[in-house]
């Protein structure tokens, strides 16, 4: 079995639900997120920053979008060849060790630690994970990415909701690689987060917009208040801060929004 099949079937359960009102069921925070299993072999369709980092070294555009492509492959399988290495197009450990990349195969098992206690309140939690999403302004847009410094918009708020302390499983960063996934329409369908109306949001909610396009959403964005986002936009190759109203060409705003810690889970 592939690496991505292996981490498509091996995706774990919902950690438990905390009770909401009347009845509703939403993820309780933790203290502990469940471990990446990381050192995914670069098959064809993977996305993130280890792409990005093999086309930097076999000197592919800057333009190119951070996966394995057709051309990608192809890159691969000819530096494979120059290297007496099997020319699968494939990125292993083997290629991966012969490219010096200098890094670790497994970076990707990169989660942000949970900084708060698990007593922690809703508005503390929501400040930490604006905190943390900020701290990545100004880094670089990666498609797939969720590492330390360079991220794409639902990367951003993984690492955020990781370091505010909720888990939202079977949504990871194994899953955030992984060809055809997309985090941002998980975390807007994901049964135990409480939606609310768009007129409703407040500092800390998950905003989305859709693909006008294919009608399906394809982008993510943390409410700071006073009609300002934190986002990683691939249009300005940014993590910034802009206008709700800010156009983003080819997309519209949805009516509904996420809240990752509604009052009613802590005792503020």
């Amino acid at each position: 079995m592939g690496a991505s099949a292996a981490l498509a079937g091996s995706l774990l359960a919902p950690v438990a639900p905390a009770a909401g009102a009347a009845g509703e069921s939403y993820l309780a925070p933790v203290d502990r997120i469940t471990p990446a299993q990381g050192c995914v072999r670069l098959t064809p369709g993977i996305n993130g920053v280890k792409v990005a980092m093999v086309q930097r070294r076999l000197g592919m555009p800057a333009s190119s979008w951070e996966t394995m492509d057709a051309a990608t492959v192809a890159a691969v399988k000819r530096f494979q060849s120059r290297h007496g290495l099997t020319a699968d197009g494939v990125v292993g450990l083997r290629t991966w060790a012969a490219l010096r990349l200098g890094r670790s195969f497994c970076l990707d098992r990169y989660q942000a630690r949970v900084a708060l206690p698990l007593e922690a309140t809703a508005p503390q939690r929501r400040e930490q994970l604006i905190e943390h999403a900020l701290r990545y302004r100004g880094n670089e847009y990666v498609w797939g990415g969720a590492g330390v410094r360079r991220v794409d918009c639902s990367g951003l708020v993984l690492q955020a909701l990781s370091s505010a302390g909720l888990d939202p499983q079977p949504i990871s960063v194994d899953a955030h690689v992984l060809p055809d996934y997309r985090t941002s329409l998980e975390l807007y369908e994901h049964p135990q987060l409480k939606r609310l109306a768009l007129s409703e949001r407040r500092r800390g909610d998950l905003l989305f917009w859709r693909s006008d396009d294919t009608g399906r959403v394809s982008h993510v964005a943390i409410f700071l208040g006073r009609g300002r986002v934190v986002e990683a936009v691939s249009a300005v190759d940014r993590v910034r801060v802009a206008r709700i109203s800010t156009v983003r060409p080819g997309k519209t705003v949805m009516p509904t929004v996420v809240r990752p810690f509604p009052r009613n889970l802590s005792a503020d």
